[in-house]
């Protein structure tokens, strides 16, 4: 803020007098009139000439009032925009991802949503399957991907259904499957698992066991890992095979992918928010999100 002595000499300025000042900032004329001379004091000039009836401006003090009146509008300008970025501040979209499937689509999304909301600063954040779920409901997220049992049992969590993954065997390329396609389910009874732990999600490991359950088999899980890299180096270095996504798995990762025949394991990837998040570009995103998947599925 300007110091509040200049504020008292444009009052007396545009007023004409000491009074009419003195009422404006609910003070006496004497204090008014004693703090113009400690003004006039540290400039070393005179601002007024108070000979006559009423304080007439000097020519030192009409320069001074006219670029303390700049002064003045450049401080309203700056108390705008900082209004403005408050506002803008708030308008942020927080956005949990799991892995690759969010980096593939997710930049078209965004780009698509940026159209309609210019002004939306998006974060997006790195988050595993459980930790993203309790992130939506402390609201340190605004949403979160990942898949359908991350959000089994939350009530006060909206979901919404994007894309059914295919879950696929991954070995290395020195494998025997390795020239193979496809494998039947039973076929992994007896072969060495690299699996996602706990870490990842309860509800995602428990579903994990239960599809081999259902399977019929009994998987020999030799490492569990709690990051997608972790697993497929094990992979790679054929420590074992892995069943992944078909979605999440690139050329670059340079590992084998075959079908599953005869399987109960899959992978339902979905958004989830706060049911009470009520924000308009939060329901903006999962519609523009919603829409490009439904595109994808056409």
């Amino acid at each position: 803020m300007l110091n509040r002595k200049i504020l008292f000499f444009i009052s007396i300025a545009e007023n004409g007098s000491f009074s009419g000042a003195a009422k404006k900032f609910y003070l006496s004329q004497s204090a008014i009139s004693q703090q113009i001379f400690q003004l006039e004091e540290e400039l070393g000039v005179q601002l007024l000439d108070r000979s006559g009836y009423r304080p007439v401006l000097t020519e030192a003090g009409r320069y001074y009032y006219q670029e303390c009146k700049k002064l003045i509008n450049i401080y309203e300008v700056i108390k705008a925009k900082i209004k403005e970025i408050e506002k803008n501040g708030q308008r942020v979209l927080k956005i949990g991802i799991t892995g690759p499937m969010e980096k593939k689509h997710l930049p078209q999304i965004i780009n698509q949503y940026k159209k309609q909301y210019p002004d939306i600063r998006i974060n997006v954040k790195k988050i595993t399957f459980e930790n993203g779920v309790n992130q939506i409901e402390n609201g340190t997220l605004d949403v979160a991907f990942g898949i359908t049992n991350d959000f089994k049992g939350k009530n006060n969590i909206c979901m919404v259904n994007l894309l059914k993954h295919k879950i696929c065997a991954v070995c290395s390329k020195e494998h025997p499957w390795a020239g193979r396609t496809s494998i039947n389910s039973s076929e992994i009874a007896g072969q060495p698992v690299i699996s996602f732990s706990k870490k990842i999600g309860n509800n995602f490991y428990l579903d994990f066991m239960e599809s081999f359950k259902k399977d019929g088999i009994t998987p020999d899980i030799v490492q569990k890992v709690d990051e997608l890299e972790e697993l497929l180096l094990a992979v790679k270095i054929n420590q074992g095979i892995a069943l992944v996504s078909r979605e999440v798995i690139t050329a670059e990762d340079d590992v084998c992918l075959l079908d599953i025949d005869n399987t109960h394991h899959h992978a339902d990837f979905c958004l989830g928010y706060l049911k009470k998040n009520n924000k308009d570009y939060l329901k903006a995103f999962i519609n523009e999100t919603a829409g490009y998947f439904n595109n994808l599925r056409l």
